[in-house]
């Protein structure tokens, strides 16, 4: 499996954002940028980056998007959402997300209007494909038992996380031991201290607060994405991707999925997920 590193917080560099059939002439002044590399038949989280004429981040309170199924290079009208705006926790810009539910697998078209700020009104076009069945668990399936390394089976936590000031909490169980429990459970992957982007220790931040708040009414466990962090800082082409990964199926980092009692996964989040997003999926299930 290949794991890809990106700049611009884990979103893909070059997305397929071609001029599409259309029945409007509207110019095109925005460019977009995917930041969903997993997107399969039933629901998603669709996230993505506006980008100006010079590469600015583009800031909204929202954005419409009108979706289209792609038939013979003719988009045929399916739904229209709205789109929230994330900030990056540390810099400027951020991104934009929705859940949208895909019916069909092949190519869908998207077309984003910002409803506000200094772009409402301007255009851009987006086209994401979809594919019959996801790579991670998909939602509603049962999350896998894996076997992670604890803190019981190492002599300290560099050894299970690259966090330079991890929380011993979020590995004192494997996420098989979690789901006997019965309680909701939050599994972040990510790599905190190799992750190219600005996300994945701020993600990482975000778990370590809601597990001091939610105590022991849910568990949270933190999934290095490479099993050998101690030694990456002394030669980074040592580093091995966890099992876990593999077995999770991850094309990319950071995910962090919440799974019920009944261990079945209700949500899951490519890229930086928000405090607020994760509690008020967490919240329903308590």
């Amino acid at each position: 499996m290949t794991l890809w590193f990106v700049t611009v917080g884990c979103l893909s560099s070059d997305p397929p954002s071609a001029a599409l059939p259309s029945p409007t002439t509207t110019a095109l002044s925005l460019r977009p940028v995917l930041g969903s590399s997993d997107l399969a038949i039933g629901p998603n989280r669709l996230v993505f980056a506006l980008l100006d004429s010079q590469s600015a981040p583009i800031t909204a309170s929202s954005v419409e998007v009108k979706l289209a199924l792609v038939k013979d290079d003719i988009p045929i009208p399916q739904s229209s959402l709205s789109a929230v705006f994330r900030p990056w926790p540390s810099g400027p810009g951020g991104v934009f997300t929705t859940n949208v539910v895909f019916t069909k697998a092949g190519t869908w078209a998207a077309e984003l209007t910002p409803t506000d700020g200094r772009a409402a009104g301007e255009l851009a076009r987006m086209v994401i494909k979809v594919v019959e069945q996801s790579a991670t668990p998909g939602i509603g399936s049962a999350a896998p038992r894996t076997v992670n390394l604890t803190i019981r089976d190492v002599s300290s936590l560099e050894e299970l996380t690259s966090d330079l000031n991890p929380d011993p909490n979020l590995y004192s169980m494997t996420i098989a031991e979690a789901l006997e429990q019965g309680k909701p459970l939050l599994v972040a992957f990510a790599s905190p201290g190799f992750c190219s982007s600005a996300t994945c220790g701020p993600q990482i931040g975000v778990i370590k607060e809601m597990r001091g708040n939610y105590n022991h009414r849910a568990n949270f466990i933190h999934i290095e994405v490479f099993s050998n962090p101690h030694e990456i800082p002394e030669d980074p082409s040592k580093a091995i991707v966890a099992e876990a990964v593999n077995e999770w199926g991850l094309p990319s980092e950071p995910w962090s999925f919440l799974i019920n009692g009944k261990g079945e996964i209700v949500a899951k989040f490519e890229g930086f997920a928000s405090r607020e997003e994760l509690e008020l999926v967490l919240e329903a299930l308590l």
